[in-house]
């Protein structure tokens, strides 16, 4: 196991630590995880760890792991989140990062034998679902990790990544297998001193997520200033082909070896890898199954699907297979190991066993009764703006950049989205960032791009108020001031004439489903069943006569 000492690796640094430029070797590790061990006493326990970036953190996760308790890895003990959680599953142990032990809980907990450590569903702490993971699971996933990385005892990754992010853990993991040395650092991808401790410590790699590489293409990212890297891996959501084509030349250049990755927390977490040598002609895959573990895709019928480039969903199995999640402390007792991992993503397979991602179930909004994929309108806005995010509901959909604010990319970004999908105008909102929002884990933060539009759609107390009277008085008015005002309105076109009719002017299906509706509040039982054919001003004398005689 991993997290076992190995005294073929005694004098190599495991973990340096930049913040307070400390180092640690094998050797040193081992005692003073025996040493925390003592700490933590012989009977088995359940203990939350704040998992900060530190020699700390590291030494209370492996004392966990090695004195057999179950592991929570979290960010911020004080979270108001962490407390609820703390308060639902009331822990034995809880070890903050500066190393203090605080006793919560002294009953014992009934923990199946081979359940290890958990991790939040989501990548960020606050939710009562966890991950449940064996010491099986992480062993073989941080085997399999090392096997196609070809990683050594030479290796040094400089990471930056949290802890109690799946991702993050993975790279410790995976580097402690094989001798290797993890170097801390607080800094940001971003960031100038970032790269300063790549040179300064002679690393090897790094590791991101798709927005950590959108960010350095656009900052011109000069590879061949870091000489010592070997490769770079990216993980944590769909680095867009183009992009993944851009940055894999840029290594390519530095002979650097860039690895496209896919994964899931429930999957320890990784899943898959495209190998370097095919990004040039397989820029859009996820790559295949790792090392001990197969990938497939399922029908609607649950069947296997044998054919290449149709979509199903995606399935995976392999030893480092989730023991299944909890919600409540009687779950941490039970082995709900699935047949094999449903990933919620829509993909297909082609050549050389790559396979590549369509959509996500889970990333669906139905509009006029049509599914719409927001990884599919992501993806094409991404070509123009690398730095976007798209989101969205059954009413609206998000279109969130980051870049100043400017109307007319505005206008010209959803009048774009609109024709290429077949959506009204009215449908798209774009909202400008200085910097989008993100998860702890450097994923879009979704929730959180809902929750602003909300806050900027929300009126002012005034014009509710305003509205509330008129609603008791009866004064409002759903009436439109024309059938040629309600056309230029639900088709965003303000140079529609009275001539015009709906056919004239080639709208898309959705724009009739929007048009037929508004028409029958204004025109009722005068509504022309052709009324496609007739023209706004035809319309507009309907609709006066309505009136008059309303």
């Amino acid at each position: 196991m991993f997290f076992n000492y190995n005294p073929e690796y005694a004098d190599n640094i495991a973990v340096h630590d930049v913040a307070v430029n400390q180092s640690v070797t094998y050797a040193q590790l081992n005692e003073l995880v025996n040493a925390r061990m003592r700490d933590l006493g012989e009977q088995r326990k359940l203990i939350f760890v704040e998992a900060n970036n530190n020699i700390q953190s590291i030494v209370d996760y492996l004392a966990c792991l090695r004195g057999l308790h179950v592991v929570y890895l979290l960010e911020k003990m004080d979270d108001v989140k962490t407390k609820q959680l703390i308060d639902l599953y009331r822990p034995n142990l809880l070890l903050k990062a500066d190393g203090d032990i605080i006793e919560f809980n002294r009953e014992a907990f009934e923990l199946h034998s081979d359940l290890a450590l958990l991790l939040s569903t989501s990548g960020s702490t606050g939710t009562p679902k966890f991950v449940k993971l064996s010491q099986q699971n992480i062993q073989a996933n941080a085997a399999s990790i090392a096997e196609y990385l070809k990683l050594t005892a030479a290796d040094k990754a400089l990471s930056h990544l949290k802890l109690h992010y799946s991702y993050g853990l993975s790279v410790l993991n995976s580097h402690l297998a094989v001798g290797a040395s993890v170097i801390l650092t607080q800094h940001n991808v971003i960031s100038a001193e970032f790269w300063d401790d790549v040179n300064s410590y002679h690393a090897t790699s790094f590791a991101g997520v798709p927005y950590t590489f959108e960010s350095l293409l656009q900052k011109n990212f000069e590879i061949t200033k870091y000489p010592s890297l070997r490769y770079i891996t990216q993980a944590g959501g769909k680095l867009e082909a183009k992009l993944v084509t851009e940055f894999s030349n840029l290594c390519k250049a530095a002979e650097v070896e860039f690895f496209v990755m896919y994964g899931q927390t429930e999957a320890a977490p990784r899943i898959s890898y495209l190998p370097p040598e095919l990004i040039e002609t397989h820029p859009g895959c996820i790559g295949r199954a790792i090392p001990g573990g197969t990938l497939s895709l399922l029908d609607e019928n649950g069947q296997t699907i044998t054919e290449k480039d149709k979509p199903g969903e995606l399935v995976y199995q392999g030893p480092n297979v989730m023991m299944g999640y909890a919600e409540k402390p009687a779950d941490l007792a039970l082995d709900e190991t699935p047949d094999r991992l449903l990933t919620g993503d829509i993909a297909c397979f082609t050549d050389h066993d790559l396979f590549y991602i369509v959509g996500r179930t889970k990333r669906f909004v139905k509009l006029y009764g049509l599914r719409i994929n927001l990884d599919e309108i992501q993806s094409y806005i991404k070509l123009t703006y690398s730095q976007s995010a798209v989101t969205g509901t059954d009413q609206k959909v998000i279109i969130a950049l980051e870049m100043a604010n400017n109307e007319q990319i505005s206008a010209q970004l959803i009048s774009d989205v609109a024709s290429r999908y077949g959506l009204p105008e009215s449908v798209f909102t774009v909202r400008f960032y200085s910097e989008l929002p993100l998860m702890a884990s450097g994923k879009y933060d979704f929730k959180q791009i809902l929750a602003d539009d909300e806050i900027k759609e929300k009126p002012p107390v005034w014009q509710s108020l305003i509205g509330k009277i008129t609603d008791i008085l009866e004064l409002n008015q759903s009436d439109w001031e024309s059938i040629l005002q309600l056309y230029r309105d639900i088709l965003n076109k303000k140079d529609i004439q009275p001539a015009d009719s709906f056919n004239s002017l080639h709208a898309d299906s959705l724009s009739f489903v929007s048009l037929t509706i508004e028409l029958e509040n204004c025109l009722g039982e005068e509504m022309p069943k052709d009324w496609q054919d007739k023209t706004i001003a035809e319309l507009d004398k309907l609709y006066e006569q309505v009136r008059l005689t309303a």
